[in-house]
């Protein structure tokens, strides 16, 4: 284990901490934290954008089963109205028939009053020529008071009364017949006219409903089209969002690693800066350099910020192998087994992840400016540099390096007093 704080200064020192704290690196923090608010409008927007569009085929969707149904019912009313005008057809054609009907039952009754009247005409001719006759004939006897050609002349008179008469019942129960006839088929002419009227008038709603149907579809493919239109505009747009998306992301990206490099360079220099103080302390001791547990010994640690709280134990269920300062400004924390699961302490970002074979990984996550949390012993993280953490979050496991034991994680707390920042016991914030 003091093998491991001899290495330690390859893995992280102080001057490391005080480069991400450094004041060149706030600015271009800041600068990132201002693309990330760009980059989180742009994706806000982008967000607004899908619900645009989604909302628009909701629209069209709405739209096109309103058309179909729309010209459902108008294929139900065409074949309504072309039901409708067979029937008319039929009934116009019933209706021809019964008027031609009626015209030649008129015109038979029209030739049985003529008939009729020729033969009142006729018998009564007869009856003045008989009259006439017998009386020229019977004169004397009727003079003279002859009962027998006074009979004859009845007789005769009688005949032809009774054949006339006979004949005119006839004529007449005929003419009867027919103007009954006439009168029923006028009923039935009126009765099919008043039913082609009602028709006529049914087929002419069913197709002022029908027009009514074609104008509300106009209306729809018309509102349908404008739709369109603005899909067609909204996916264009999406199509700029998501460019100007992807450009964000790429200088988010790029100013994370520029950053990156600036605290590479800045923990660079405070690190010579270190050992050219280091070196200067040791000339001017005579005595022996301080042990490393010495070196690591500081001031009580100060309260934690109150965005932060306590701090969570960084391996679950683990236990403090080694306490702070025992082999160096670090604890040793066991875990359950090779392999265990590695936490974040509390939120913050990636802030640095350093490689060594002996050592395995290092992760330093910056919290506040003035409290950072450095894991080691990690095998591959499951995290990466200028990534955002989250309390409770799985950076990785142990196991990563060969002069560690896989179970254990070294764990380091550094906060920053005054113009400088240093270790602490990470006991008095669990």
């Amino acid at each position: 284990m003091g093998f491991r704080w001899i290495l330690l200064p390859l893995v992280l020192s102080q001057g490391f901490l005080l480069g991400v704290l450094a004041q060149n690196v706030p600015a271009q923090e800041r600068t990132v934290r201002n693309l990330e608010d760009q980059l989180s409008q742009a994706k806000a927007l982008e967000e607004q954008s899908q619900k645009r569009i989604r909302l628009l085929n909701q629209e069209l969707a709405r739209l096109s089963t309103r058309v179909e149904n729309l010209l459902k019912e108008k294929a139900r009313l065409e074949g309504e109205i072309a039901r409708l005008e067979k029937e008319r057809a039929v009934l116009s054609r019933q209706i021809t028939q019964l008027k031609e009907e009626i015209g030649q039952t008129e015109g038979r009754i029209a030739k049985l009053e003529r008939d009729l009247e020729n033969l009142k005409e006729r018998l009564q001719a007869l009856m003045r020529s008989l009259h006439r006759e017998r009386a020229g004939r019977y004169l004397p006897l009727l003079r003279a008071q002859s009962f027998t050609d006074l009979a004859v002349r009845a007789r005769w008179v009688g005949y032809i009364s009774e054949r006339d008469a006979e004949l005119v019942r006839t004529l007449q129960a005929t003419l009867k017949a027919l103007r009954e006839e006439r009168e029923r088929l006028g009923l039935l002419l009126a009765d099919l006219t008043a039913k082609e009227k009602a028709l006529g008038q049914t087929q002419r709603a069913l197709e002022g409903q029908k027009g009514e149907l074609e104008t509300t579809l106009a209306s729809l493919r018309q509102e349908a089209q404008g739709k369109r239109a603005l899909l067609r505009e909204a996916l264009t747009e999406r199509q700029r969002l998501q460019a100007q998306l992807a450009a964000l992301q790429a200088r988010v990206l790029a100013e994370r690693q520029r950053l990156l490099e600036l605290k590479r360079q800045e923990e660079e220099r405070r690190r010579q800066e270190e050992e050219r103080r280091r070196l200067e302390a040791e000339r001017r001791q005579a005595a022996t350099p301080p042990s490393p547990r010495q070196a690591s010994v500081v001031v009580p640690p100060p309260p934690l910020p109150a965005t932060v709280g306590r701090l969570a134990f960084p391996v679950p269920g683990g236990r403090i192998l080694v306490p702070y300062g025992q082999e160096g400004p670090f604890q040793v924390i066991q875990g359950p087994a090779p392999g265990s699961p590695v936490q974040a302490a509390a939120d913050g970002y990636v802030a640095g992840i350093l490689y060594l074979p002996n050592l395995g990984y290092t992760v330093m996550l910056v919290h506040t400016e003035t409290l950072s949390t450095v894991y080691t012993n990690l095998q591959e993280p499951l995290v990466q540099e200028g990534q955002r953490v989250q309390r409770g979050q799985l950076l990785g496991y142990t196991g990563g390096g060969l002069l560690i034991r896989p179970e254990e994680v070294e764990f380091r707390v550094a906060v920053r007093l005054g113009g400088e920042t240093r270790f602490v016991d990470p006991s008095a914030y669990y």
